[in-house]
């Protein structure tokens, strides 16, 4: 089992309706690829986890940089992880407030991390906590 962190900014403004596109889009492709993972948004921001075998993850997120409704993909996190965070959700989403999103934030080292390197250890612990804190909130 596999993990990946990574956060990135929206190309345009997102109605509600561009999100919940997205969002169905993301459960079936998920669905079908055995990933489970959680999405949070704030003001043209995501934060994302995603969760399964490591060769689809790195599919999907190839298939992600490609993208073009976000852009300045920062992967803050890609390794092995011994069981997901996530397994209840194809995917899982919030919207946050900027200040939710920036506590997430606070919770990653200050420099970016590439795509090798060493796990974020505590820090990522308590982002995935978080976030699975935050995923867990009724929607107002």
């Amino acid at each position: 089992m596999h993990h990946i962190i990574y956060g990135s900014r929206a190309t345009q403004p997102l109605s509600d309706d561009d999100l919940l596109t997205l969002l169905l889009q993301a459960r079936s492709h998920n669905q079908l690829h055995g990933i489970s993972g959680a999405l949070v948004y704030s003001n043209g921001q995501f934060m994302q986890v995603i969760e399964g075998e490591e060769e689809v993850l790195a599919a999907l997120y190839e298939r992600l940089l490609r993208d073009p409704r976000h852009t300045q993909l920062v992967k803050y996190a890609d390794k092995a992880i011994a069981e997901r965070s996530f397994s209840e959700w194809s995917m899982a989403f919030q919207p946050v407030s900027e200040a939710q999103f920036a506590g997430l934030l606070g919770y990653l080292p200050a420099r970016h991390f590439a795509s090798t390197a060493p796990e974020l250890g505590r820090a990522d612990g308590l982002l995935l906590s978080m976030m699975k804190e935050l995923v867990s909130e009724p929607l107002a």
